[in-house]
């Protein structure tokens, strides 16, 4: 039973990518080709940037006589690397699944269900593991260092990275299931998933890059970072000494740290999980007070409905606005302290004449704009409840262009505020550097919006199991975000391909703004027509 319940939920996990809705013909076998090619590209280009860090280390690691702290930071960032990755599912795929409460009415104990759901999050973290240990690998039979490690090292470096992926899931667990009790005694239970997975995010970004800045203090302190790594955190030390040196007691230690863990935090799941995923949540009961009705036109009453899911799923924030929040962020820094940026971009003046502070704003803001994807799962996010919006007396135009409202509000607000902030920071050049500065954001803002809703109705998805499969597997996010970096690298070499001095940069990116616009008009017509008749058919 609970090999079975893992594979469905494994099948889950992976459906999103390679099948469209149920009903519907599988995506042709180019498309899976294609994405599997993103897909190397994404791991290759991790998986070199860790070999490239790794291989700088190992030597000097090696060198001074700590090869378990080269091992160590290898099982510390494996364990951060799953860790990221299994938090953010966690919520989603064993609280927030929408078939938790069928599968508890079934005749199948809460234990079975917990154990399918944390077998396939397993899988899943055995991957990131392997983004690790591959690199790290390779970098030590390139190096030569391979030969300083034992044979009884070799077997305990394999077992240790199968265990640590157990450890990582315990961590996430344990913090899905707090975010999962605070949220059920809360009225709005999506504060505490959203400030919790914006820390994380803001955390893994500055660990990040302290790693890339400090890499060279490492090499040169790196006794003195290997003894306090020792004391503070000892799983990772005999993570290392385990493979290093071969030592019995330091993996038993380990394994003892990864398998206890993991055990207790099933236990506590198990205990808890039917009542923080049914309906014996305790909250704040709603005292009802008359007030007088309310009434809007049917597209402010669709927009408000698009902003009510979206708020309501942190998820669909996160993994869909981060250019959004990274807008927001450079507005507040601007406001604040606009000294932060403003010398980097006189540096940049320096290398590139023509690419002043405020054309230097306006392509930042613009290249943020290309990564929100708000609009991209919207029409697969409906899901079961397809046939409620079809059945409503609106117009299907209306529907689908609420959607793509959804995307200018929630994308476009973000850009007119850190617009005004580049505006007031930095030194503009007439009236229309100004006026570049919000047009050509807010160009590709209206684009994306209309392309996203565009490219969902091609490749809609409705049979997902939690929302987040639709959000970021889907087949229509993945085009609107590649699409939105590869719109940008093509305009960029189209720039650098014109002969010298041919066009001037602000009047380029007028043209482009032209046109986005005028792309937008045509999408606009499509959702208008053809699409209205292409989302009554679905």
């Amino acid at each position: 039973m609970i090999w079975t319940l893992a594979r469905i939920n494994l099948r889950a996990l992976l459906a999103g990518l390679f099948r469209r809705s149920r009903g519907k013909k599988k995506i042709k076998p180019i498309v899976i080709i294609l994405i599997g090619l993103l897909v190397v590209y994404i791991v290759g280009a991790l998986g070199f940037t860790i070999g490239a860090m790794f291989y700088g280390l190992c030597a000097p690691l090696f060198d001074m006589g700590i090869g378990w702290f080269y091992f160590a930071l290898a099982g510390l960032l494996m364990f951060t690397l799953c860790f990221i990755g299994s938090v953010f599912m966690v919520q989603t795929h064993i609280f927030s699944a929408r078939d938790n409460e069928l599968l508890l009415s079934m005749p199948i104990k809460p234990m079975a269900i917990l154990a399918g759901r944390l077998s396939a999050l397993l899988l899943v973290d055995y991957v990131y593991a392997a983004v690790i240990f591959l690199p790290v690998f390779v970098v030590l039979i390139i190096t030569g260092y391979i030969s300083n490690v034992p044979a009884l090292g070799f077997v305990f470096l394999f077992a240790a990275t199968l265990l640590t992926p157990l450890f990582a899931l315990a961590v996430g667990c344990l913090v899905g299931w707090l975010v999962a009790l605070i949220s059920s005694r809360m009225r709005n239970k999506n504060v505490p998933t959203l400030i919790l997975s914006l820390a994380f995010l803001a955390a893994y970004l500055w660990l990040h890059s302290q790693m890339v800045r400090n890499l060279n203090t490492l090499i040169i302190n790196g006794a003195e970072i290997a003894e306090a790594v020792r004391r503070a955190v000892f799983p990772a030390y005999h993570f290392g000494a385990a493979i290093a040196d071969g030592s019995v007691l330091s993996f038993t230690i380990f394994v003892f740290c990864a398998i206890v863990p993991f055990a207790a935090m099933c236990l506590l799941l198990s205990m808890s999980f039917a009542k923080l995923t049914s309906g014996g949540r305790v909250a704040k009961k709603i005292e009802y007070r008359e007030k007088t009705l309310r009434v809007s036109g049917a597209r402010f009453a669709l927009l408000k409905k698009e902003l009510l899911l979206f708020w309501s799923q942190p998820m669909y924030i996160l993994n869909s606005s981060l250019g959004a929040i990274a807008t927001l962020v450079l507005a507040g820094i601007l406001f604040v302290r606009p000294g932060i940026l403003l010398e980097p971009l006189k540096q940049l003046a320096e290398l590139f004449p023509a690419l002043d502070a405020g054309i230097a704003g306006a392509i930042v803001l613009s290249a943020l704009a290309v990564l929100n994807t708000v609009a991209a799962p919207s029409i697969s996010l409906e899901g079961k409840r397809l046939w409620i919006a079809k059945s409503m007396p609106v117009r299907a135009r209306d529907i689908l262009l609420s959607k793509a409202e959804l995307h200018i509000v929630t994308c476009g607000v973000p850009v007119i505020l850190a617009g005004i902030a580049c505006v007031l920071s930095f030194p503009m050049n007439g009236l229309p550097q100004i006026a570049l500065s919000f047009v050509l954001p807010l160009s590709i803002t209206m684009m994306f919006s209309l392309f996203g809703v565009t490219v969902n109705l091609a490749f809609p998805r409705f049979d997902w199991i939690n929302p987040i499969q639709p959000i970021k597997q889907g087949a229509s996010c993945m085009l609107s975000m590649f699409g939105g970096m590869a719109l940008v690298a093509i305009l960029a070499v189209i720039y650098i391909l014109l002969p010298g001095g041919a066009l001037d940069l602000e009047i380029y990116l007028l043209i482009c703004a032209i046109v986005f616009i005028t792309v937008s008009a045509v999408l606009y017509v499509y959702l208008t027509g053809a699409g209205c008749r292409k989302f009554e058919s679905l």
